[in-house]
């Protein structure tokens, strides 16, 4: 029986688990990115030590410090408000709601607009928070 010989291995770079290396630290950067909501209005939220990561991309709703009030990334005035959820909601087809309060915002207007989103048909609301760390 005749044996074939093997042919000599040159050296060089394998390439296969260098890219393998490459997608695992892409795909770790991923899933370590912090999520950011609405990085065009400045909101200073307040910190909480029970702080978690937002898991769904929900509808958001913004209280900014001098009243405005934010669907998404459009400033919608008061009045309006329910009615431009509703549209919203119809359109994503979702019903909770994220909502991003200054710090600075009144108790009172905060409730105002958590009663509207349950009028227009909200069934959960939660509230943004960053996270604080212990040692504060």
């Amino acid at each position: 029986m005749r044996l074939r010989k093997r042919l000599s291995d040159d050296g060089g770079l394998l390439l296969t688990p260098l890219i393998d290396m490459v997608f695992l630290v892409v795909i770790f950067f991923m899933l370590n990115t912090t999520f950011s909501m609405n990085p065009a209005i400045k909101v200073d939220l307040p910190a909480a030590y029970t702080s978690q990561a937002a898991l769904k991309d929900d509808i958001v709703v913004t209280l900014s410090v001098n009243g405005d009030i934010y669907i998404g990334k459009s400033s919608v005035p008061a009045g309006r408000f329910p009615g431009e959820l509703k549209k919203e909601m119809a359109r994503l087809n979702y019903s909770r709601i994220i909502l991003r309060a200054d710090e600075e915002v009144k108790y009172k207007t905060i409730i105002e607009i958590m009663d509207l989103s349950r009028l227009a048909g909200i069934a959960a609301i939660s509230l943004v928070t960053t996270r604080k760390s212990l040692s504060e």
